[in-house]
């Protein structure tokens, strides 16, 4: 019997672009980036933020890094397919925000900025998309002046062994959190913070959390925003001005966020990593 092919996120990247219906679990783990970023800018007066990759969870791929732009951060945006990359632009562009949009190449793990050029450097859930991981780790180290922050899907999760990560398309060591302080610290980076975070109520599936609620009798905590009658939610009509009160309305959710460390380290999603230059 032949085997069916699982579908991901690489290949169904273009319908988030065409309906911008992103989900209450993409929405939720967008804001929670949100505190971390804020933490980080007041920790490293961070003024210039590289987001590479940009490409690796679900939602509309590029716009993890709308917040800094919002903040007044100098942005750049690299992404390894060219036409991602015009999307990307192009919601930004709608947002009322700024960025640099940035070409890379498959093959390569180049990054096409002098060193030292940005005091962050991060991304999320986008380091087991790239072939050659400690090569791309390398660059991240070489431009960024003052901090790293990496996020990675968190193997802990009681769920990790239901969500689609066999492809041939993910390189599961490049989300060992060993594996990555391995190849930075004798670059130079000292690891200031680690631990497990994007923390809902609801589990780490491969599944629309809206649908999971409901399937589960839990359809009443959803909030009239992610009713079956809304257009979609979608953190763009946060930064656009068209939802100014989405932040108030997805941080309910977050009420485990500040849990004992091992329900965190079962339950979280993802896993971070802050690393300070040594």
């Amino acid at each position: 019997m032949a085997k069916t092919a699982t579908i991901t996120i690489s290949h169904c990247w273009q319908d988030y672009f065409r309906k911008h219906d992103e989900g209450l679990g993409t929405t939720y783990e967008r804001f929670i980036l949100h505190h971390f970023f804020s933490s980080l800018k007041e920790r490293y007066n961070i003024q210039t933020v590289l987001e590479a990759p940009s490409f690796g969870m679900t939602g509309v791929s590029g716009i993890n890094s709308m917040w800094w732009a919002s903040q007044g951060a100098q942005v750049s945006i690299v992404d390894q397919s060219s036409s991602r990359l015009e999307a990307i632009e192009r919601v930004w562009r709608e947002a009322g925000l700024a960025a640099e949009f940035v070409y890379q190449e498959p093959a390569t793990a180049e990054l096409p900025f002098a060193d030292g050029s940005f005091d962050l450097a991060w991304n999320f859930a986008a380091l087991w998309h790239v072939k050659d991981g400690e090569k791309y780790l390398s660059e991240l180290s070489r431009v960024a002046k003052k901090a790293l922050f990496l996020c990675v899907p968190n193997k802990q999760n009681v769920c990790w062994v239901l969500r689609p990560h066999n492809s041939e398309e993910y390189e599961l060591q490049h989300i060992n959190t060993d594996w990555i302080l391995s190849c930075l610290t004798p670059r130079g980076w000292r690891l200031m913070e680690t631990g497990f975070f994007d923390v809902p109520p609801w589990p780490d599936i491969a599944m629309k959390k809206e649908n999971m609620l409901k399937m589960v009798g839990l359809d009443g905590l959803l909030k009239s925003k992610e009713s079956n009658n809304s257009p979609g939610l979608c953190i763009l009509d946060y930064f656009s001005g068209k939802s100014p009160q989405m932040e108030k309305d997805i941080m309910k959710y977050g009420f485990l966020e500040n849990s004992p460390n091992w329900l965190k380290k079962r339950w979280g999603h993802h896993r971070f990593l802050v690393l300070q230059k040594a």
